[in-house]
């Protein structure tokens, strides 16, 4: 048994394979026809074994009644000098700001109207029923925490209403504070089970022993599975982000204690053909910030009940067991050992543990996104724009479309491409159907919108699109370029690996410098895509990309003609070399211009150390500067983009950041990493 619970663990060292099993079912047909009889349907989720029902307000007695909050409110009353019941009156006001009030009758009243709602704004809500039944079955056994994928604000809402719909136990949801002050809009959240936590706690002890023990309560009594979202903030760019691993330390600490046997992990992937926020989240790239989340603003933003948003694929597991993940990596006897009364802080090996885990939920979420055709053609219009192609015949367009789908395809995404949109193509699609091609363009060009249009027989590239009014020249341009590539990034984790390894054999190199080479890129992009941090991941995700080439036919291992007899290979499809590399090139070009403005112009020392945010600006500046009229990729403006290259320098030990401050004190070493990276880039391949 606990071979096998190892050999699970190792999943953790490598990027995971999709699976197309199970079934699929529209959620908007799930059920009855009318929304008032479906809200006030028989709800009878599985109760937790070991539940003893608490009342909101009496969960938030028992949290002030804690072992850790007394100690902490004892330890700030002598470090202060503040009354013990001055600091229990302020612990009471917090968890007050903070606590959930969860209603079942708001549920149903307000998932009504959600139902509604997602009828007018998608074509369907598909979903993949084997991963929420194995949940079901799970939530009466064990606590459950639910980690969806962020790329909108309708995942908090989307979430719970799948849940109801399955007779699941609906989530509390940890959500940030922007929301609380939403009139109206947050204290119906705070009805349908959110509490709401600060973005930074700073050194405040005494907010995170009251949010530690209020998470932790939910999920020693199982009062309801926590919903939290693993990357901590929503993505903009279409792809994932890093992990935040301090909400999930939190959530584990009772398994590290034994004060519960298990906990399951199910890790939610939510797929959206396209966002509602897709333009907003255009603009914060571009440094245009957000207007703040207001009651008068969602009111605001009713029109966009007038567009169509496609369809939404919603895939859940499978369901991680972190007391078998657990096996030979966590040593719970340490903690036995160490009498109740004191609080012990997580150790070394459990650190490690919760961040590996962290990125395991992170690939599962990525193994189980699904693809759709909108973000192909948004792969092949970029192709065009970066060679100065703003208008392409829909004969040529639909022809790559395929031939990117079956790329894909090999590389084992979960590509959609037949007409209902609903589950992964089995059988190939018949490419030479007219109606099919006509009907998936207009399609997918409706997705896109409103960068591009179809003009006669052709689709046309908006070099100026109507939302980008007000800038630029080079951030009009930019506007587009940053949209496509937005819906490119969807499908980036499945195939950065390759692209990667394809970069560096752009040049005739031999094994072991091919692999230091790879390795080097996959540490400097590390801020931009997932990867499994540690040696060993290197070597997993360099054979993984290099038999993936093989297996497809892109390279060959050329002959051995080398003194150190050192294998070396060649590409022998300059059509699938051409398109890899043209996806990665728009990251390596913008870092590197990018620590270049950082040789000159950094400041060299701690006293004079700038923000992330303004040197990320200043070359944003720069760039818009240098290219003006002649911006090629999206990227060189995209704030995100440039932020994780100064990321990226940290990581490499080549800068120090303190506190969100930035400064470089040796700027030769970044010269010489600057003259590695030059060898990687050129040259530059574009064109499809």
């Amino acid at each position: 048994m606990e071979e096998d619970q190892g050999d699970e663990w190792e999943g953790l060292l490598g990027p995971l394979e999709a699976v197309d099993d199970g079934e699929f079912e529209d959620l908007l047909s799930h059920g009855s026809r009318s929304d008032l009889k479906w809200s006030m349907k028989d709800y009878r989720p599985p109760r937790y074994r070991y539940l003893r029902y608490r009342l909101p307000n009496e969960i938030v007695q028992e949290v002030l009644q804690s072992n850790r909050v007394k100690h902490v409110i004892l330890q700030l009353s002598r470090e202060t000098g503040q009354s013990n019941e001055s600091l229990a009156k302020q612990a009471s006001d917090v968890l007050e700001e903070m606590g959930h009030q969860f209603s079942l009758f708001i549920l149903r009243v307000l998932g009504g109207m959600i139902r509604k709602v997602f009828r007018q704004l998608t074509n369907k809500i598909v979903i993949h029923t084997e991963g929420l039944h194995q949940m079901k079955a799970l939530s009466s056994e064990t606590p459950i925490l639910i980690m969806p994928t962020h790329r909108s604000y309708l995942d908090f809402i989307l979430v719970s209403w799948i849940l109801y719909s399955f007779d699941i136990k609906v989530p509390v949801i940890a959500a940030g504070q922007d929301f609380m002050f939403m009139k109206g809009v947050g204290s119906l959240l705070r009805r349908c089970g959110a509490f709401f936590i600060r973005r930074s706690f700073g050194k405040d002890k005494l907010y995170w022993a009251l949010f530690t023990e209020y998470v932790q309560s939910h999920i020693i009594n199982g009062d309801a599975p926590v919903e939290f979202f693993i990357e901590g903030t929503r993505s903009r760019t279409g792809k994932a982000l890093q992990p935040k691993f301090g909400l999930l330390t939190i959530a584990l600490e009772p398994y590290f204690d034994a004060r519960v046997g298990d906990v399951a992990i199910c890790p939610l992937s939510l797929s959206y053909e396209r966002t509602v926020e897709e333009n907003l989240h255009v603009r914060e790239l571009m440094g245009i910030p957000k207007p703040p989340e207001s009651t008068k603003g969602l009111i605001k933003a009713r029109a966009i009940l007038d567009n169509n948003y496609g369809s939404i694929h919603v895939k859940a597991g499978p369901t991680l067991s972190v007391h078998n993940m657990a096996v030979g990596l966590v040593d719970r006897k340490v903690r036995a050992l160490v009498p109740r009364a004191v609080i012990p802080s997580v150790l070394p090996h459990e650190r490690t543990f919760v961040n590996s885990l962290a990125y395991r939920v992170l690939l599962e979420q990525q193994k189980n996104t699904m693809v759709f055709p909108c973000s192909v053609m948004a792969a092949v219009l970029l192709q065009c724009a970066y060679n100065k192609q703003w208008s392409v015949s829909k004969q040529e367009l639909y022809s790559k479309m395929c031939w990117v789908r079956k790329l894909l395809h090999s590389l084992n995404a979960n590509l959609l491409w037949n007409n209902d949109l609903t589950e992964p193509s089995v059988t190939p699609p018949d490419d030479s159907d007219p109606v099919q091609r006509e009907s998936m363009l207009a399609h997918c060009v409706a997705m896109l919108e409103p960068v591009c249009y179809i003009e006669d027989d052709n689709v046309v590239l908006h070099q100026n699109p109507p939302t980008s009014e007000h800038l630029t020249t080079a951030f009009r341009h930019c506007h587009t370029l940053i949209s496509l590539g937005r819906r490119r990034n969807e499908f980036m984790h499945a195939i950065i690996r390759v692209a990667m390894l394809s970069k560096v054999l752009c040049r005739p190199t031999l094994g072991t410098r091919l692999k230091k080479q790879f390795c080097f890129l996959r540490s400097v992009l590390q801020c931009d895509f997932v990867f499994m941090p540690g040696d060993e991941s290197d070597d997993v995700d360099y054979n993984l990309a290099l038999d993936k080439l093989l297996k497809i036919g892109a390279i060959c291992e050329t002959d051995v003609s080398n003194q150190h007899q050192e294998k070396s290979y060649k590409f022998i499809n300059n059509e699938t070399r051409t398109f890899l590399v043209s996806l990665i090139d728009p990251f390596i070009v913008t870092y590197k211009n990018s620590w270049q403005f950082c040789i000159s112009y950094m400041p060299r020392t701690k006293e004079h150390s700038e923000t992330i945010k303004s040197l990320a600006t200043r070359i944003q500046t720069y760039l818009s500067i240098l290219y003006s009229e002649t911006i090629v990729y999206g990227e060189c403006l995209n704030l995100d983009v440039i932020k994780n290259s100064i990321h990226s320098l940290d990581r490499l030990g080549l800068v120090t950041i303190v506190k969100g401050s930035v400064y470089c004190d040796n700027p030769n070493l970044l010269s010489d990493v600057i003259r590695d990276m030059a060898l990687i880039i050129y040259p530059l391949v574009s064109k499809l």
